[in-house]
């Protein structure tokens, strides 16, 4: 079954189970989600503002229409928001570009949702820019923590696939075949790839072996922060763990991003085409760590790391650590699996 039937079943199923049960808050929050990733954006809108006096309808409504760039219709509901939501990721997202000329107010904007969640990662990187703006490099610099957090290492599979290479032919397989994948989803980073809406899939053999591999390597990772930096203290002791596959040919990339409302991001590299790059050139679908976007009109007073990718490697790096990629410019695809953690709420 297609990635697009697949969602029409699931309209679908709980279209009628919403009619059986129409005062189940939860179960149309469920159908708004399926309705918009099927593409039907104004009726998820609809359903939300049906429940507009519930928290989740102005909610789900402001994230889906800044998700659409309709930013105007947006600001309509952000007083609902802050009065239930104040640390919402997509609002003060929406209080920074307003604020991007002005270091002081988003440096404020960020500081009153620390004040609410001292955990909230997304507002530690709008504070470390506005540091960094305002020229005070150092304190930005320990904020954002790059050198301090970031992890890069191996991460071998088990044994099943008897060896790395045969694991990672099968993982990618998968991938490929995948009927979820889609190109450049509304609201992420990609630009010219694929990206999963479902990873991994019933049926799949090396991908939920890599992800039990990944949850192994963060649950490592996680036990070995300490200190009194936010995002130790951030830590969640219940978290989610949101996996997807990511496939980008030749001039596939990611724009500079960083992923507001989780704690750890990451991703896993399946198969990286050879690169033909002088010494001096970036190397093929590298991936660069710590950059500023334009409008920050500073440089950042932290070192911005490239890093070649090879298959095997894992990174991973707190959500508020801005990120892009290089496109591979040369014949090939590059085969990779993100994932975000995040507190359980």
């Amino acid at each position: 079954m297609g990635g697009a039937s697949m969602l029409a079943e699931a309209v679908a199923v709980l279209t009628d189970a919403g009619r059986r049960f129409p005062s189940d808050e939860a179960l149309h929050e469920a159908l708004a989600e399926a309705l918009s990733r099927a593409g039907d954006i104004e009726a998820a809108l609809g359903l939300a503002r049906a429940w507009a006096g519930s928290p989740w309808g102005p909610r789900f409504a402001f994230k889906l229409l800044r998700r659409q760039g309709r930013p105007a219709e947006a600001a309509q509901l952000e007083s609902a928001i802050a009065a239930s939501f104040p640390a919402d990721p997509d609002l003060l997202e929406a209080r920074a570009e307003r604020a991007r000329s002005s270091p002081e107010a988003l440096l404020r904007a960020a500081e009153e949702v620390l004040s609410v969640d001292p955990a909230a990662m997304h507002a530690v990187y709008y504070k470390a820019v506005a540091l960094a703006q305002l020229g005070r490099g150092e304190a930005a610099a320990e904020l954002m923590g790059i050198g301090r957090f970031l992890s890069i290492a191996s991460l071998p599979p088990g044994d099943a696939f008897g060896s790395e290479a045969a694991f990672r032919e099968t993982l990618a397989k998968e991938i490929r075949g995948n009927p979820t994948l889609h190109a450049d989803p509304v609201g992420h980073a990609s630009r010219g790839g694929l990206r999963t809406r479902n990873f991994p899939l019933e049926g799949d053999r090396a991908a939920p072996e890599l992800i039990n591999a990944i949850r192994r390597a963060v649950s490592t990772y996680a036990d070995g922060l300490f200190g009194d930096h936010p995002f130790v203290m951030a830590r969640p002791a219940r978290a989610t763990f949101t996996p997807w596959a990511l496939v980008f040919p030749t001039d596939g990339h990611q724009r500079l991003h960083h992923h507001p409302g989780r704690w750890l991001t990451g991703v896993y590299y399946v198969s990286v085409p050879q690169s033909e790059c002088g010494l001096d050139a970036p190397a093929a679908g590298a991936i660069r760590v710590g950059g500023l976007p334009d409008w920050a009109g500073v440089k950042p007073p932290w070192p911005i790391l490239t890093i070649t990718p090879e298959p095997g490697m894992l990174l991973l790096f707190p959500s508020s650590v801005p990120h892009e990629t290089v496109p591979n410019g040369i014949a090939g695809d590059r085969i990779s699996v993100a994932f975000e953690v995040a507190a359980e709420h």
